[in-house]
């Protein structure tokens, strides 16, 4: 048995997912477990669709068994994002292989990409790039191009090879046995705006899902992805729309102090005060985010800080370990990994929040997270859900 991990969103299982995936046992890995973000993504929204259903998509496009990255994790920047997949993987106890898309595909370069940036020599260059107010990434990028050349810096200037030089970094600090595998993209790039023949960004498909278009959307989506999606829009369980909650996060974020702010994750150089002025000065999400947005302040970044200040997301959640594995899905070849997982796993697993969330201390403060951000994920599904599914609801099993 040859356990890979992938770390993804899914948002929605397309072409290339599933093109991943067979790369990946093409590379000898006879069982995938993705580490999938839950209800809420990395730019800082709503998952198009709820987790469990996109976890039944990736099991049937070639994916075995899905466990969650927790929120804390799933929606911050690389590196928390990183570590939190990494330590998860590395909890499960049988992990051989981490893999990962790639714009270049050159491990070798992207570990030595994970090099240069824990070099002490780079913190202090980038420091001096950032002072002239670059934004992090790209100081960070401009720091090790020019101590370490323009071969090992470009790896930071693609999202994906970014990513695989965190994955990278995080198994170096974990000290972990686990082999990072960089499978190249194939297709277009991340967040590209046209396609390729049979290939689109998520952020594409997820605008023809939007606007009704099932028949554009199917060329770049697995059946099956699309079946899914049909069958949770004929129910009212699709799509998210994050304008049906925009006065109560208005609402939320109104009664927060500057001092809450501060405590929000990804805040640093005083933002704060810029959030917290344009907050009490805007009267719409989009103004919102064009008060505080600058050349240094990404719009994904507003975004997430944002979205933490509704959910209740704090700084310190992402800085801690994850307290247990939660299964989200599995077909008869995960359950075979689960079973490998009850000697080999080093965390609490279960598919039932509930029972995670009994176990108390950090388990239960992240169970309860997660279950109030699926309650206020579900205010933006078109047909509204009351509270308590996150505990309630089981894995999907497909055996």
């Amino acid at each position: 048995m040859v356990i890979a991990a992938v770390v993804a969103e899914y948002n929605p299982f397309h072409n290339g997912h599933a093109y991943h995936a067979a790369k990946v046992r093409e590379a000898g890995a006879s069982h995938i477990v993705a580490v999938m973000s839950g209800n809420f993504s990395q730019r800082g929204s709503g998952a198009l669709l709820e987790k469990r259903l996109r976890a039944k998509a990736a099991l049937l496009g070639g994916v075995d068994l899905v466990v969650e990255l927790p929120l804390p994790y799933a929606m911050a920047p690389a590196q928390t994002f990183a570590n939190g997949a990494v330590q998860t993987a590395e909890a499960m106890g049988c992990v051989d292989m981490l893999a990962f898309g790639s714009e270049s595909g050159y491990i070798t370069l992207i570990r030595a990409a994970a090099e240069a940036v824990m070099a002490e020599d780079t913190a202090l260059l980038l420091r001096e790039y950032m002072a002239t107010g670059a934004s992090f990434a790209k100081a960070r990028q401009m720091a090790v191009a020019k101590l370490y050349g323009d071969e090992i810096g470009d790896m930071l200037s693609q999202p994906n090879d970014t990513l695989g030089v965190e994955y990278v970094r995080a198994l170096t600090a974990a000290g972990s046995n686990i082999m990072p595998f960089a499978v190249p993209r194939t297709g277009v790039g991340h967040d590209a705006l046209f396609p390729g023949a049979g290939i689109a960004s998520a952020s594409y498909i997820r605008g023809l899902l939007r606007q009704g278009d099932m028949g554009a959307a199917e060329t770049y989506i697995t059946p099956e992805m699309a079946g899914i999606f049909q069958q949770a829009k004929a129910e009212g369980l699709a799509p998210f729309d994050e304008g049906a909650i925009e006065v109560a996060m208005l609402s939320a974020l109104r009664r927060m102090s500057p001092q809450a702010i501060a405590a929000l994750p990804d805040i640093s150089e005083g933002i704060e005060n810029r959030i917290y002025t344009a907050i009490r000065r805007s009267t719409s999400l989009e103004e919102l985010y064009d008060q505080i947005k600058t050349k240094r302040i990404t719009a994904a970044r507003i975004r997430r800080i944002l979205m933490a200040g509704y959910l209740g997301l704090t700084a310190p959640m992402g800085r801690r370990a994850p307290p247990y594995i939660r299964v989200l899905g599995f077909n008869e070849r995960g359950r075979q990994v689960l079973a490998r997982m009850r000697d080999s796993a080093r965390l609490p697993v279960s598919d039932q929040l509930a029972y995670l969330y009994k176990l108390g201390g950090e388990a239960a403060r992240f169970a309860s997270l997660e279950s109030t951000a699926t309650d206020l994920y579900s205010l933006a599904l078109p047909v509204r859900q009351p509270c308590g599914y996150d505990y309630t609801a089981g894995s999907m099993r497909l055996l």
